[in-house]
């Protein structure tokens, strides 16, 4: 294995990829959910679990990965939780013999133009959003389970980690409801929503700014009869008519009347990939309800990749937030990657998160 420059040539120079990274940067943010909840900490020279763990706990689809291992490498026996340096989350996108041959063509037909450039984009659009939706699955499991689980399903071609406590306080943050959500005759949201908001303000001094559910959630909400019927008096006072559409807006005008917080729906998939078949993972837990502040809830703790320190004759680089994105060929066989490597973790102000278990019964709330 020999690294060459890559086999686009000009079209990969490093101010091309940058270029292109830039040029999509508001769509390729938008792809990504940590940035909505987390704030982006100054690069560190390295970064290590106990730097991020603490009050303000880690929250911990490309591979997270040994730092030192190539890109990716299959699954190792777990590390010491909370200690030792935090893995790379890394990638690569390979361009097969076959894949040049259709571009060589291509060449000889004098039509590569618009189609190169494409392919690079691609790869680097791919490669630039891989890491993020890493963080994503982390960020989403640790906000509706108070608990990180790295294992070989989520991330097959990586390290084993299993379940990361974020150390809530499981009596107090997660909490049943007397009558589960599915129960749609006798099941109170309403009522379970107002007296939560109620003893975690008056108890604990907590506010909320935002609700979050999963889309199985919602539905079990909208489909009772505490909800239909209270926006059936709260939108129909004085009219003779007794039901009104529930919908997402209609209900957040509710409950903005009542002084809550609205709710948001998630509805969040990520596609993770085994030997090119792909496995579909919902990383948040369906029966939560999670109340969080308003604004962000943490801090995207993130370290310089070494490739960075120490750039690799041959390739070429650029960057995505704490994202570095690489571009080469090898030749023996000749084959073209494009690779990202991201030293980031989710650090989640655990002490912020409150879940309701809707599908779980606890007779009042503590």
């Amino acid at each position: 294995m020999a690294i060459i420059p890559s086999y686009f040539r000009d079209l990969a120079e490093s101010q091309n990829l940058q270029a292109i990274i830039d040029r999509s940067v508001s769509a390729l943010t938008a792809k990504s959910i940590w940035r909505n909840f987390l704030t982006e900490a100054p690069a560190q020279v390295d970064l290590k679990f106990d730097a991020v763990v603490g009050h303000d706990r880690v929250a911990a689809a490309a591979s997270v990965v040994d730092s030192d291992a190539p890109a990716p490498l299959r699954s190792r026996r777990a590390i010491e939780k909370y200690s030792g340096k935090i893995p790379a989350i890394k990638e690569k996108f390979r361009l097969s013999q076959d894949d040049m041959r259709n571009i060589e063509i291509i060449r000889a037909l004098g039509i590569a133009g618009d189609t190169l450039y494409n392919y690079v984009v691609r790869d680097t659009e791919d490669a630039a959003i891989s890491g993020d939706k890493r963080i994503d699955l982390m960020l989403l499991q640790a906000m509706s389970t108070l608990q990180i689980d790295v294992n070989l399903t989520n991330n097959p071609d990586g390290a084993y980690f299993g379940v990361i406590d974020l150390l809530g306080n499981a009596t107090t943050q997660k909490q049943g409801v007397p009558v589960i959500w599915s129960t749609a005759a006798t099941a109170k949201p309403t009522q379970d929503i107002d007296n939560f908001l109620e003893i975690n303000r008056n108890t604990r001094g907590r506010t909320f700014g935002r609700i979050m559910m999963s889309l199985t959630a919602w539905n079990y909400f909208k489909n009772t009869v505490d909800v239909r019927s209270n926006l059936a008096s709260f939108y129909n006072t004085g009219k003779a008519g007794n039901t009104f559409a529930v919908t997402l807006n209609n209900v957040n005008e509710y409950m903005n009347a009542n002084q809550w917080p609205n709710i948001e729906v998630i509805n969040y998939q990520v596609n993770v990939e085994v030997d090119g078949a792909s496995t579909f993972i919902n990383p948040w837990d369906a029966e939560a309800v999670v109340f969080i502040p308003a604004g962000k809830v943490g801090t995207l703790f993130n370290a310089v990749s070494m490739e960075k320190f120490h750039p690799v004759a041959g390739k070429s680089y650029a960057n995505f937030g704490p994202t570095l994105v690489s571009k080469w060929a090898d030749q023996d066989p000749l084959v073209e990657y494009t690779a990202m490597e991201m030293n980031a973790f989710p650090s989640v102000n655990i002490d912020s998160v409150f879940i309701l278990k809707t599908q779980t019964v606890q007779a009042s709330f503590v």
